[in-house]
């Protein structure tokens, strides 16, 4: 069992504990299509600029790339965009559920640098259908993200819809 971002789950320790003696160390595989809303500071509500005045939703095809996992942009105007997101497992964390990398939003922006979390498919629901998978990512500009802040100028959470449907030969990139 890993930790799960949002406070949910077991403690560091524990985990670090259970991770010695042999729990599920099979990768966790993120492709699929991916879309939620990108929140502003502390994660308190969604972006809604730009967006009608609605919540901003990002979308990715996640796809397998040569250093790990690639974010391929998908919007109404181009269905295969560019390579917006690339994220690998993140060496320093020995939980197989966390990912760090970097996200650029918009060509020419400066890019975040990112650590995202995946939390499996959650039962619970009244009807008994479990929840989908999410990726929660945090990020920051400049280079070295702090994860001990309380804010951070990039804040998503990204729900599994469906499998890709772009792959790194249909991407703009």
């Amino acid at each position: 069992m890993a930790i799960v971002a949002g406070g949910r789950g077991i403690s560091a320790a524990k985990a670090d504990e259970v991770g010695a003696e042999g729990a599920d160390t099979t990768p966790v595989t993120l492709a699929g299509r991916w879309s939620g809303p990108r929140y502003s500071f502390s994660m308190r509500a969604p972006v809604a600029n730009n967006c009608g005045g609605k919540p901003c939703q990002l979308t990715y095809d996640i796809v397998a790339c040569d250093d790990g996992w690639c974010g391929i942009a998908v919007t109404d105007e181009t269905p295969c965009g560019t390579i917006g997101l690339r994220m690998a497992p993140n060496a320093q964390r020995k939980h197989r559920n966390a990912f760090s990398g970097r996200l650029e939003l918009a060509k020419g922006s400066a890019p975040y640098t990112i650590e995202a979390w995946y939390a499996p498919p959650a039962a619970g629901a009244s009807d008994g259908a479990a929840s989908p998978p999410r990726l929660r990512l945090a990020g920051d500009t400049g280079g070295e993200l702090l994860i001990m802040r309380r804010s951070f100028p990039f804040q998503a959470e990204l729900a599994r819809v469906g499998d890709a449907q772009c792959t790194l030969a249909k991407a703009t990139s």
